[in-house]
């Protein structure tokens, strides 16, 4: 999914998660992208911080900080490699453990699905 499908998701999800102020949809932007920093760190991309261990580590670390901050940053992090696995590559959920890839993988990124998925979660916050 493009960053644009995951931001617009992770803002659907998060708003009405806990009836939030909005400082928590921002928390939720940047759980529905920490994924994809492993493109920023340098590391392969889809590989750990694609996996259930790298969104277990994060979702504990970041709720022993904040309970409330530590379940937005889960739910969105956990949505966004939901999302991942519908597209054609698929999600390593077990990785370093099993390196397969994990999905239905029907959705090429970028595609006319990854966009209607983003305008779906678009109208839903606007509602």
């Amino acid at each position: 999914m493009t960053k644009r499908t995951h931001i617009a998701v992770g803002i659907a999800i998060t708003l009405p998660l806990l009836n939030l102020i909005p400082t928590y949809a921002f928390i939720g932007i940047l759980g529905s992208t920490i994924a994809d920093w492993d493109l920023l760190l340098g590391i392969k991309h889809r590989t750990i911080t694609h996996s259930l261990l790298a969104l277990i580590l994060v979702t504990i670390a970041t709720m022993l900080l904040n309970l409330n901050i530590g379940i937005v940053i889960g739910v969105n992090y956990f949505i966004h490699l939901i999302l991942d696995s519908f597209t054609k590559t698929g999600t390593p959920f077990l990785y370093p453990f099993n390196k397969k890839y994990y999905g239905l993988k029907l959705i090429k990124t970028g595609g006319v699905e990854d966009l209607s998925i983003c305008l779906l979660a678009i109208i839903i916050i606007f509602i």
